[in-house]
C-alpha cells in the first residue's frame, strides 16, 4: 500500500515538474495550412487556436502567414497513436501473457516481457530501440505522432513523434534516434523519469524500486519527484524512493577482455578475470549488436564465469565493471566461437595416474552414439607435442598397442562423426609405465652351503621373492619379503631342480610382475648312504 501511495504521489509530482517546464514545438505554418484545417487535423480543438495565439502574442489571430513559427503545447497537438513492432525476440519473449516473435505488433498499454536467458528488441515508430535483456518487463506507455498534415491522397506527412516505455522489472538499453521530437523519449520507473532526444543510454530498476541509469553516448534528464540532473556521456546516477536529488557519478572503464581465448570447447564456457576488483555484468549474444541476448549474468569480483546450454557457434560476449552503487560502465567486447561437439568419449581404461609394466597396453572408452569413431593420441608429455600413437578415424571401443620405453604418459580422445567432424580433445589421462624387472642370477655360494639369488633393484622398494620344485609355483619351498635385493638361504637338503623368481612393492603400493624364472639344479647329498651301507649288504 506505501508502495501504491508513493507512485501515485510521484506521478502527481512529476505531472507538475513537466507542466511547469512544458513542451514545446516549432510548428513552420505552410502555405496551404489554415486556421480551419489545422484545428481538424493538427491541433486538439478549434479553441486551441485562441490559446496558441496567445502564447505567441500574434497581432491578428486570425491570420497566419507562410514561414510563421509558431511555439505550440505538444498537449494542444493532436496525436495518432503509432504502432510499436518487436524487430527480434530469443527465447521466451512474451506480449501481455501472449507468446511474441519478431513482427509482433504492441499498441499504446501492452508491456512486453523476457524470461530467463530470453530478450527481446522493440523498436518505435521514430526508429528509436529498446532492448531488453534477460529477465525484463517494459510497458508502452505512449507511442505517438504530432502535428502530422493531412496530404490530399489521405497520408500523413511531417509532424513530431513522443514515445514512453515504463520499466517494471529488470533494465532497458536505449537507442534514441536524433529526430525532431514533440517532447523527450521518455523511460518511467517508480522512482524516476529519464527523458532524451537523441542518445544511447541503460534504465535499470531492482527490486526496491531503485534506478539507475547510465548514459553511453549523448545526455539524458533523470528527474525525479522533487529534483532533476543532467547526466552527460560517461556518467550515470542513482535515484530511489527517498526522492533525493540524483548525483552524477563517472561511470568505470571497460574491463580488460584481451586474455580471453577465441575459442571454447567446452559445452559449459568457463572463464576469470583475475584482475578484476569489481563485479561485471557478463551478456553473451548471438549478434554482434546485442539485440539477441541468451545470457544476463552478474559475476561476483574474482569469482569464475560459466555460461552454459550455448550451441557450437560464433557468439559475442560483452562485459561491464559494477560499482559500489551498482552503476554499470563501459563495455568490452569479445568474439569467441564455440566447438564443444561431439562431445568426447567417456574414458575406461588406462585409468587416471594408473601404473602398469611396459609392454601391451589396451586403451578403451565408452563410443559417443552421435559420433561412435574415435581420434586417439599417446604422447610423452601433457602439451601433446611429442606423440608416440596417434591414430584417427577408430571404430572400434578400445585399442592395444605396445610402448617399449618406460615413463609417464598422457592420452586423450575426441569424436569423430561419420562426415568426418571432429570434436575437441576430452581431458588428458595420464598413465605410467614400470619397466620389467631385471632377470635374476644366482646359484650355490661359494662354500657350496647356501643358495644365493641377485637382481637389479632400487634401495626404496620391498622384495617378494620364492623358490619352488614346479615352473607353476604350486610347490613352494620357500619364500620371503626382503629389503634387499639379494636372498640367501641354507641349500635345500632335497636335491633337484628348483625355480627362483621375484617381484617388487614399489613405495606407492604399486606391484610389479614376477620376473623371469630362474632354474637351479641342487645336486643330491650322497654322504648319508654310508651310515646304511652295512644294512643294504646283509640284503645282498
Amino acid at each position: 500500500m506505501r508502495l501504491l501511495l508513493w507512485a501515485a504521489l510521484a506521478a502527481a509530482m512529476m505531472t507538475s515538474v513537466a507542466r511547469a517546464a512544458e513542451p514545446m514545438v516549432e510548428f513552420v505554418v505552410v502555405p496551404t495550412d489554415t486556421l480551419i484545417g489545422l484545428s481538424k487535423n493538427v491541433f486538439v480543438s478549434p479553441a486551441a487556436w485562441r490559446e496558441i495565439a496567445r502564447l505567441n502574442k500574434l497581432p491578428d489571430p486570425n491570420r497566419i502567414q507562410p514561414g510563421q513559427v509558431l511555439m505550440v503545447p505538444t498537449r494542444l497537438m493532436r496525436g495518432d497513436p503509432q504502432p510499436v513492432r518487436l524487430v527480434s525476440t530469443v527465447g521466451e519473449v512474451r506480449v501481455g501473457d501472449t507468446p511474441a516473435a519478431a513482427g509482433s505488433v504492441l499498441t499504446e498499454g501492452q508491456s512486453v516481457q523476457t524470461g530467463a536467458d530470453s530478450s527481446a528488441v522493440v523498436e518505435l515508430a521514430d526508429g528509436s530501440r529498446v532492448k531488453l535483456p534477460p529477465s525484463s518487463l517494459a510497458q508502452v506507455d505512449a507511442s505517438r505522432s504530432y502535428g502530422a498534415r493531412k496530404a490530399v491522397a489521405g497520408n500523413s506527412t511531417g509532424g513530431w513523434f513522443a514515445g514512453t516505455m515504463r520499466v517494471m522489472r529488470g533494465s532497458v538499453e536505449v537507442f534514441a534516434t536524433k529526430v525532431v521530437r514533440a517532447k523527450p523519449l521518455e523511460v518511467i520507473t517508480p522512482t524516476a523519469v529519464v527523458g532524451v532526444r537523441g542518445t544511447q543510454y541503460r534504465v535499470r530498476v531492482d527490486e526496491t524500486s531503485r534506478t539507475r541509469t547510465e548514459v553511453v553516448d549523448g545526455v539524458v534528464r533523470l528527474n525525479t519527484p522533487t529534483a532533476g540532473t543532467e547526466l552527460k556521456a560517461g556518467f550515470g546516477a542513482t535515484a530511489d524512493a527517498t526522492g533525493a536529488a540524483p548525483r552524477p557519478i563517472q561511470l568505470l572503464a571497460a574491463p580488460d577482455l584481451a586474455a580471453l581465448p577465441d575459442r571454447f570447447d567446452r559445452p559449459i564456457v568457463r572463464f576469470k578475470l583475475p584482475n578484476e576488483v569489481t563485479a561485471l555484468r557478463v551478456q553473451v549474444a548471438s549478434d554482434s549488436a546485442f539485440d539477441k541476448i541468451v545470457s544476463d549474468q552478474r559475476v561476483v569480483a574474482g569469482s569464475e564465469v560459466r555460461i552454459a546450454e550455448l550451441m557450437d557457434a560464433q557468439w559475442y560476449l560483452r562485459a561491464r565493471r559494477i560499482d559500489e552503487q551498482g552503476l554499470e560502465g563501459f563495455d568490452a567486447g569479445k568474439a569467441f566461437v564455440l566447438k564443444a561437439r561431439p562431445e568426447p568419449p567417456a574414458y575406461r581404461t588406462p585409468r587416471a595416474d594408473s601404473k602398469q609394466t611396459i609392454g601391451s597396453v589396451e586403451f578403451a572408452w565408452a563410443q559417443n552414439v552421435d559420433a561412435p569413431q574415435v581420434h586417439l593420441q599417446v604422447a610423452e608429455d601433457a602439451g601433446f607435442t611429442h606423440l608416440v600413437h596417434d591414430r584417427n578415424a577408430v571404430a572400434a571401443s578400445s585399442l592395444r598397442t605396445d610402448i617399449a620405453t618406460a615413463g609417464s604418459y598422457h592420452w586423450r580422445l575426441a569424436s569423430v562423426r561419420a562426415n568426418g567432424d571432429a570434436g575437441p580433445f576430452g581431458d588428458a589421462q595420464s598413465f605410467e609405465l614400470r619397466p620389467m624387472p631385471t632377470a635374476p642370477t644366482g646359484g650355490r655360494s661359494v662354500d657350496g652351503s647356501a643358495l644365493v639369488f641377485n637382481w637389479s633393484g632400487r634401495p626404496q622398494d620391498r622384495q617378494q621373492v620364492q623358490l619352488a620344485r614346479d615352473t607353476g609355483f604350486t610347490q613352494i619351498t620357500a619364500q620371503d619379503e626382503l629389503a634387499s635385493s639379494e636372498w640367501t638361504l641354507p641349500l635345500p637338503s632335497r636335491g633337484g631342480r628348483y625355480y627362483f623368481r621375484y617381484r617388487s612393492i614399489e613405495p606407492d603400493g604399486f606391484t610389479s610382475p614376477y620376473s623371469e624364472t630362474l632354474m637351479i639344479d641342487v645336486p643330491t647329498d650322497w654322504g648319508g648312504l654310508w651310515l646304511i651301507a652295512p644294512l643294504l649288504l646283509l640284503l645282498l
